[in-house]
């Protein structure tokens, strides 16, 4: 059975293959009739591979001529071509095959194509295509972040400490880029704000004419930052001078003038309750030997109590006058009986070697021109004296703003004979000597340089 079988077969074998090739052949004939080859292009966003080996290098690339897109032909039989679209192919250039023409630059990357689908029944262009790139150095620095606040506050508000968090922001990327950022700043609105303001803020870098630096192509370590403002309230408060020092012999200080007399400082609440008024030190206003008035700008911000500060820092100094005056010299006689003898002990009597005791007082020219001898307060102390003739000081009181010279007098103590007798120091003639309140100022009203 069996080799009848092989008989069968292997009877006029020649014609049998020969037929068995013709309907192979006709076969691919009709299926290539029904189902041809054919191209067709594709288009594809090229995947950029590795692209550390170039920034390990130091070196920024940049894209050049929109070449990070191509188009390619792909060759298949229509049942495939039909089913296939861009996504279906995948463009990858490896920064790692990159040809750099350092001269230049510049670069080229050969990017090469892949089907994602029916690899091994479609045939892609081998014509190569190449990635352009643009080379930069690249470059890394960090600034410091600054506030900017924008709006207006209330009247009774004033902007206190602004702060950023975090305040260092690092900034990658190609060196011509970097090189151009001058500042960076995060602002913040505070317009009609009362209450403490928190806000996440994107910072914004600016070159040198405050123009906006595109950040497409930079790294920054920070997204965004938090920016906190601070209101506080106001209040108005006075202002208090002391001075030190004295004028040049011959001259007064008179008073002061103060412009602005208030200022308007920013605290908390709890802070500014504790201040009424702010308290100058005397250092400094120094009057040593002023002979004119002294006009002194003073930082009234540097003498504020810890907490407090200045609600516009452009208005913290005042303007401060202070007048100094040449004072006026007048001679003004008293007579012994005008003169307090304090302590004397009991027993003893005192007595005045001379009948008129001269009085040198300096002063505002209005006030000791007015200024008579009735005015004057004056006394001495006997209450250490012994019998016999002694020097003493006499003390005077002449009222606010007055001067005078040392007094010494000269006065004999002596003990009570019998107790019926006292001793008696007559007053001058009212007609020998000079009228007061005429001829006494008239002769002795002068003024020292």
């Amino acid at each position: 059975m069996v080799r009848r079988a092989w008989k069968v077969i292997t009877n006029n074998i020649g014609l049998k293959l020969l037929a068995a090739l013709f309907a192979m052949i006709l076969w691919l004939v009709v299926v290539n009739i029904d189902d041809p080859k054919i191209t067709q292009r594709f288009a594809a966003s090229v995947v950029i591979e590795n692209g550390e080996y170039l920034t390990e290098q130091g070196k920024y690339f940049e894209v050049l001529n929109d070449t990070n897109t191509i188009v390619f032909a792909v060759t298949a039989k229509r049942s495939y071509i039909e089913k296939l679209s861009s996504t279906d192919f995948k463009a990858v250039a490896n920064m790692e095959n990159a040809a750099i023409d350092s001269e230049k630059g510049t670069g080229k990357v050969p990017i090469e194509v892949t089907a994602l689908r029916y690899s091994s029944q479609v045939t892609i262009s081998k014509a190569t295509q190449n990635l352009e790139i643009a080379l930069d150095d690249l470059a890394q620095e960090q600034f410091i972040i600054d506030v900017e606040t924008v709006g207006t506050l209330p009247e009774d508000c004033a902007l206190g400490e602004v702060a950023v968090t975090p305040n260092l922001l690092k900034v990658s990327g190609p060196e011509s880029v970097v090189s151009r950022i001058d500042h960076v700043v995060a602002g913040i609105d505070v317009t009609n704000m009362t209450t403490d303001v928190v806000a996440s803020v994107i910072p914004v870098l600016y070159d040198s004419d405050d123009q906006p630096i595109d950040k497409s192509e930079l790294s920054l370590n920070l997204a965004t930052v938090t920016v906190t403002a601070k209101i506080l309230d106001i209040k108005d408060v006075s202002l208090i001078f002391n001075v030190s020092g004295t004028p040049a012999e011959g001259f007064t200080y008179t008073g002061m003038e103060i412009e602005p007399k208030t200022i308007a400082i920013k605290g908390t609440a709890a802070a500014l309750n504790n201040v009424t008024a702010i308290n100058i030190p005397e250092s400094a206003l120094d009057i040593s030997g002023a002979r004119e008035d002294i006009t002194q700008v003073i930082d009234v911000g540097e003498y504020l109590p810890s907490g407090v500060t200045v609600a516009d820092s452009t208005k913290s100094k005042v303007t401060v006058t202070v007048h100094i005056a040449q004072l006026a010299t007048r001679t003004i006689n008293l007579f012994p009986s005008m003169i307090d003898v304090l302590g004397l002990p009991e027993g003893y009597d005192l007595s005045f070697d001379s009948a008129v005791v001269r009085v040198t007082v300096r002063g505002m020219a209005e006030e000791i021109a007015s200024l008579s001898a009735s005015d004057i307060k004056a006394s001495i102390d006997a209450s250490q004296l012994a019998p016999g003739t002694h020097e003493v000081e006499v003390a005077l009181d002449l009222g606010e703003g007055m001067f005078h010279d040392p007094v010494r007098v000269t006065v004999t103590v002596t003990e009570e004979d019998d107790g019926t007798q006292e001793p008696v120091v007559p007053d001058p003639d009212p007609a020998e000597e000079p009228d007061e309140g005429e001829e006494n100022y008239d002769n002795n009203m002068e003024e020292e340089e």
